[in-house]
Formats: structure tokens, C-alpha cells, sequence
């Protein structure tokens, strides 16, 4: 399952947009306010279409306070559509009883309500069928949305949406489209399965839990990747009766700590990984990580993935989620130009957007490698240095470049130089450019004498 296309309509700060997606990651950048948050809630809308009648308290629709307001009143609808290529389907969700028309595949005008809701609700429903049946095998696509609020929100558990060994597979779809963390779902369930791993080794029983397994294996990948630990390395993951039971995650001499103690943003990343792949783990309980790797689908959005990130992490982790999940289509917001200068954009499977005021605009320069203050300057629109000294250097640039008088330059450069000093690259920037123009005003003297 991948979404080709979306097309707001008065959703939140969206009079109207209409956006082509790739099948890959999906990366927008803007500053607070542009309307990078309400576009991964469209698109989470729009994969709740997803979900049926009989899966209910999984869906996504548009809420009320969503529907755009104008002038301090709402809007009488708003709707968004999508359409995805595989499969082909078209769908779209309302809110207000207005019919709205647009484009199909096809290039032909529709109309409806709620166009082909029904089609995409049957195609879930084949997956919600092999659930039932334990010898089906149907491969089921991974969907979840992933909140700037998931370190601090934990979803409450409710009889309806706590963790449910009989439920199966459905368990992978837990409270998928929802704002709030399921953490304690994942503690709860991370500690019962190591504590039955460990009276099974006891016991001398054989067997292996395969969920525990591929979560596992991905904490690992993790820590080698960012930790620099070597490939043998002995993770362990154990609860502690001397401490209320809590995780500890053990993976060298200096990290034998109960997860609560590090850091947001190790723990952040860590959650994000280990949901992701529990997740997917449930859906497809009998598949190793390499399996899952290769034949898992699915749409996962992520509001702010450099959350509380050091930035040599940020620099990874677009990266190391591709490789755990290189078929999953991936929508992901930043703020952050490290994250943008480590994002590898495949033409073929990857998109970088900028959003400015509910403009959704692709990127088509490539930032990949560059220094992190000219995507700054260049994409977000903000600068490395103080304020007031960058004009000061721009007001320079421009002096120069309009052959302002030398005089003015001159005393704007040494102040600079005075300030920054001479081995500054904007200052050398400047006195080069500086002297060219004066090589280039004796040539053009010697000329025309």
C-alpha cells in the first residue's frame, strides 16, 4: 500500500493542495506553522480510509476542529482524497455535506461524497480476513503515525485498546493512526517476553520467540550503527526485580541502565524503532527481520524525527529506517538541516519537500553531503549566525556587488574583520570578490584609458 496522491481540501490550514508523493521517503521541511504537521494528519485521513465498519475504533476520519477555519468560522466541508497505484485505487474522506469534484485516474471528472471509501475498506478487509485464518499468510501492509508528542503522551490503555494476546495479528495495528505513544503497551509486552524467555532457558524448554527476536535484532543494528559497537557485541534485554521490574538494556560496561535513565533521545529512537518493528512483527508473526525487510509495505508517518536527537543520531536516522524498511513508503517532517544534509533523495523513490505557509513545493537541488548553514540559508530560510552580523555581511555582498563606493566597503569589511576575523569564509568571500572588482575596473581602465 503507498499513496501516489493527495488533495486537501479546507483541512486545517489548507484552503486547497494537491501533491504527488514517491514511493520511498517523503521529506518535508518548514518552519513552525507551515503546515508540516496537518499534512501527515491528511495523509493519515486519508490511510484510515483503510480500516471498516467492523475495525472502527481504527479509523482515521477528518475531525471537527480540522475542517479549516476562515476569518474565525469553519468552513462548510473539507475533504481529503488519495489515490495509490498498488494497489490502483482512489478514495476520498469528508466532513459537511458538500459533493466535491475531482480528477480520477482516468483523467475524468467524478463527483461524490465519499468517492470509492467502499473499495479502499475492501481491500483492507482482505487483510482483516486472513487474521482470521492462521494458515493464511497474507503479507500485512505496516501503518502508524508517529507524533511530535510520542515521548511525553502515553495512550491510555482501555479495555478496547490495551494489548490482547487473542487478538493476533491485529494487535500490529494498535492504536496505529493515533497521537499518543503505546510505550506502556511495549514495556508491558518487552517485559513478558523476556521473562518467559528467560524461564523457558530455566526450563530447559526449547523454542524461540520470533517477535522478541526480530525486536531485538533491530536494537542491535541500531547500536552497532550508531554506537559504533562492534558486530558480536552481547546486548541483553532483562527486567530487574530489584527495581519494580523495570527494562534494563545492557550493552557494554557503562550501559547496564534501566531505560527510563537515558536520554530522550536515545530513548525516542530506540521506541521508534522497537514499535516499528513490533508492529510489523504482529502483523506478519512469521517472518525474520531480513523478511520483513524485504516483503513488508505500508505508509508510516513521522512528525519531527529529530526529536531530541544529538545531531551525529539525526545524521542516521533516515537511513537506518530505509534499511530496516526499504518498501515502506515513509512521510517525515524535520526542522532539522542536519537530517536534510543526510538525506540521500533517490530520484526514482524519494521526494524532499519545502512547506511555507500551506505551500507544498518539491525540492528538486539535491542537499545530500552539503554543509549544514547553507541548507540553512538555502532551504530553511534561517541562518547559523547572529542575526544582525549576518545582514551586516549580506549588506556587504550587495555594497560590492552594486559597486557601491569603496569607501563604504572598505569600512564595512574591516569591521567584519575586526569582528569575525580574516580567515571567516563569508570575509574571504568578500575580500576576494573585493579585489576581482578591482582587477576587473584596472582592466576595463586599461582599455578605455
Amino acid at each position: 500500500m503507498r499513496i501516489y496522491h493527495i488533495e486537501l481540501t479546507n483541512f486545517k490550514n489548507y484552503s486547497h493542495a494537491a501533491i504527488d508523493f514517491s514511493p520511498g521517503v517523503n521529506l518535508f521541511v518548514g518552519s513552525n506553522g507551515s503546515g508540516k504537521t496537518g499534512l501527515l494528519e491528511a495523509i493519515n485521513v486519508a490511510v484510515g480510509g483503510f480500516f471498516g465498519s467492523q475495525e472502527q475504533k481504527l479509523q482515521r476520519g477528518i475531525r471537527a476542529e480540522e475542517v479549516k477555519l476562515t476569518k474565525g468560522i469553519r468552513e462548510e466541508y473539507s475533504a481529503v482524497f488519495a489515490s495509490s497505484q498498488t494497489p490502483v485505487l482512489q478514495w476520498q474522506r469528508t466532513r459537511g455535506k458538500k459533493t466535491i469534484t475531482f480528477l480520477n485516474l482516468n483523467r475524468k471528472l467524478v463527483s461524490s461524497p465519499n468517492l470509492g471509501i467502499e473499495s479502499v475498506k475492501n481491500y483492507g478487509a482482505i487483510f482483516f480476513a486472513a487474521f482470521n485464518t492462521p494458515e493464511d499468510r497474507t503479507i500485512a501492509p505496516l501503518i502508524a503515525y508517529y507524533s511530535s508528542q510520542r515521548l511525553f503522551i502515553d495512550a491510555a490503555q482501555s479495555k478496547k485498546q490495551k494489548y490482547d494476546a487473542t487478538a493476533g495479528r491485529r494487535n500490529g495495528y494498535l492504536q496505529c493512526l493515533d497521537e499518543n505513544a503505546i510505550k506502556p503497551v511495549l514495556d508491558e509486552w518487552l517485559g513478558n517476553a523476556v521473562t518467559r524467555r528467560a524461564t523457558k532457558q530455566i526450563k530447559e524448554i526449547d523454542g524461540i520467540d520470533l517477535i522478541l527476536e526480530n525486536v531485538e535484532e533491530a536494537i542491535r543494528s541500531m547500536l552497532i550503527d550508531f554506537q559504533k559497537l562492534p558486530q558480536d557485541f552481547p546486548l541483553k534485554i532483562y527486567q530487574d526485580p530489584d527495581h519494580d521490574n523495570e527494562l534494563f538494556i545492557n550493552f557494554d560496561n557503562e550501559h547496564d541502565l534501566p531505560l527510563s535513565y537515558y536520554s530522550d533521545g536515545f530513548r525516542n529512537l530506540i521506541y521508534l524503532v522497537i514499535d516499528l518493528v513490533w508492529r510489523a512483527s504482529q502483523l506478519n508473526p512469521w517472518l525474520e527481520l531480513k523478511h520483513i525487510s524485504e516483503k513488508v509495505t505500508g505508509v508510516v508517518t513521522i512528525d519531527e524525527i529529530d526529536l531530541h536527537l544529538h545531531p551525529k543520531w539525526q545524521a542516521k536516522a533516515i537511513g537506518f529506517i530505509k534499511d530496516i524498511f526499504p518498501n515502506v513508503q515513509f512521510f517525515i517532517t524535520t526542522h532539522s538541516p542536519t537530517v536534510v544534509a543526510n538525506y540521500d533523495c533517490r530520484i526514482d523513490t524519494d521526494t524532499l519537500f519545502a512547506i511555507d505557509n500551506s505551500e507544498v513545493n518539491k525540492v528538486h537541488e539535491k542537499f545530500f553531503g552539503k554543509q549544514v548553514d547553507s541548507i540553512l540559508r538555502d532551504i530553511l530560510g534561517a541562518t547559523d549566525r547572529h542575526v544582525p552580523t549576518q545582514e551586516k555581511i549580506d549588506s556587504l555582498l550587495r555594497k560590492i556587488d552594486n559597486e557601491a563606493p569603496e569607501e563604504e566597503i572598505s569600512s564595512l569589511l574591516s569591521e567584519l574583520k575586526e569582528l569575525l576575523g580574516t580567515d571567516d569564509a563569508d570575509v574571504e568571500r568578500a575580500q576576494t570578490l573585493m579585489d576581482w572588482k578591482k582587477i576587473e575596473k584596472a582592466d576595463s581602465d586599461a582599455i578605455h584609458p
